[in-house]
C-alpha cells in the first residue's frame, strides 16, 4: 500500500540558515573537488585566477598613479570586478597541486593558519578598496589600494617561490 504524505515543512529561521550554510559549503568545495584527481589542472586553474585579478588590479593602478584619469564609475566597476575575483582561487590550493607553473611554497600546507590569516587580509583589503571607489574620494582610494598592494606583497613574500 502507498502512503502519500499530505503536509508540507513551513521553513523556520533555522532551517534557512542550515540550507545556506550547505549551499554555501558546496559551492567553496566544488572547485576543490572538481580539481582534485589533477594537480596539474588545479595549479593552472590557480594561476589563471591569479593572472585574472592582476589584469584588473594593473590597470587601477595606472590610475591611482596617476598615468590614467579617475573615472569614478569605471573605478568603482574595476574594484567590485576585483572583489569578485579575489574570492576565486582559495579553494584551488589543494594539497599536492604545487605543480607545473605553480610557485606556491609548501609551507601554504605546513601553515595553514598563517596562510589563512593573508587570505583573509586579502579579503578586507579588496573589500575596503571596493567601499572606497563606492564613495569615490580618490586619497581615500590610494590608501587602500596601498594596503592591498601591501597584503599582496605579504603574502607573496612568505608563500610564493621566486620565478623560476
Amino acid at each position: 500500500e502507498l502512503i502519500i504524505f499530505d503536509f508540507c515543512l513551513e521553513p523556520t529561521p533555522t532551517m534557512n540558515k542550515l540550507l545556506s550554510l550547505i549551499v554555501t559549503v558546496a559551492a567553496l568545495a566544488a572547485p576543490a573537488l572538481s580539481h582534485a584527481a589533477d594537480p596539474a589542472a588545479t595549479a593552472e586553474a590557480r594561476v589563471a585566477a591569479f593572472k585574472k585579478m592582476l589584469r584588473t588590479f594593473e590597470p587601477m593602478g595606472t590610475v591611482v598613479r596617476e598615468r590614467d584619469p579617475y573615472r569614478k564609475d569605471a573605478f568603482a566597476e574595476q574594484a567590485k570586478t576585483l572583489q569578485m575575483l579575489a574570492r576565486e582561487p582559495w579553494p584551488l590550493f589543494v594539497p599536492g597541486t604545487a605543480v607545473g607553473k605553480s610557485r606556491a611554497k609548501p609551507e601554504i600546507w605546513s601553515q595553514p593558519d598563517a596562510f589563512k590569516k593573508e587570505q583573509q587580509g586579502m579579503i578586507v583589503a579588496v573589500d575596503a578598496l571596493a567601499a572606497s571607489a563606492q564613495a569615490g574620494d580618490i586619497k581615500d582610494i590610494r590608501a587602500k589600494y596601498a594596503t592591498l598592494a601591501n597584503t599582496c606583497k605579504s603574502c607573496h613574500d612568505s608563500f610564493r617561490a621566486p620565478q623560476r
